[in-house]
């Protein structure tokens, strides 16, 4: 599996890099959005959504709640959606295209305050689902870049077995992909956090980037095609 892995041509590899920079990149500035908008709750973080909910529903903070509701309602729904039309939503850039309309919605929506978490937080939520349900491999890397901690693990996991302490047989070694996919995607979801917070503060569009990284990716999928 490594060997095969590592004969991939590294061009191939760079684009997969890149596509694999731009969706996190994405996610993680309409994280950083929402979160800022929506009384701090995470679009597609569903693991602190889920420790939020849980608190606020045992100190009895019900207001507190149903944002937080609303939001895993949003993306296990978006989840279902994205499973159910798998089919539909092949090739990719039919993804990139949807994502990028319903961001370009929600950045309109963003200017009204009330619809803040009726309206945008669910939009967003369901992109988040989308991303996590359509995009979910690169290089033959399996991951999900909305879940940054396993990313997290699987890189430390990786570069371990492939740099610090390989084992004795070549075959069980990870390929470099393995180690640069998770890794890659933890940075750039970090870079992208600070930057949809700078985004936030400084530009009334904070959304743009994510569109444009998205248009750009359909456009890319579609002349690849």
């Amino acid at each position: 599996m490594t060997q095969q892995a590592d004969t991939t041509p590294p061009v191939s590899l760079k684009n997969e890099l890149i596509r694999l920079m731009c969706v996190t990149m994405a996610c993680s500035v309409t994280e950083v959005v929402c979160y800022g908008d929506a009384a701090h709750v995470y679009a597609g973080i569903m693991t602190g959504n889920t420790v939020q909910l849980g608190w606020a529903l045992s100190a009895g903070q019900y207001a507190k709640a149903l944002p937080i509701a609303i939001a895993l309602g949003s993306f296990f729904i978006g989840c279902v959606v994205a499973s159910f039309f798998r089919v539909q939503l092949r090739p990719l850039r039919r993804v990139y295209w949807l994502m990028a309309s319903l961001l370009t919605m929600a950045s309109f929506i963003r200017f009204h305050m009330p619809l803040h978490l009726f309206v945008e937080l669910p939009l967003l939520a369901f992109t988040m689902a989308l991303q996590g349900e359509g995009l979910s491999q690169f290089a033959g890397v399996k991951l999900q870049t909305v879940v940054v901690t396993n990313n997290l693990v699987k890189f430390a996991k990786a570069l371990t077995e492939r740099y610090i302490n390989p084992g004795a047989d070549p075959s069980n070694i990870p390929s470099r992909a393995d180690v640069l996919v998770p890794g890659v995607c933890w940075c750039t979801f970090f870079t992208g956090a600070g930057l949809g917070a700078l985004l936030s503060l400084h530009h009334a569009y904070p959304l743009i980037v994510p569109i444009i990284l998205l248009l750009f990716l359909g456009a890319s999928e579609r002349a690849s095609t």
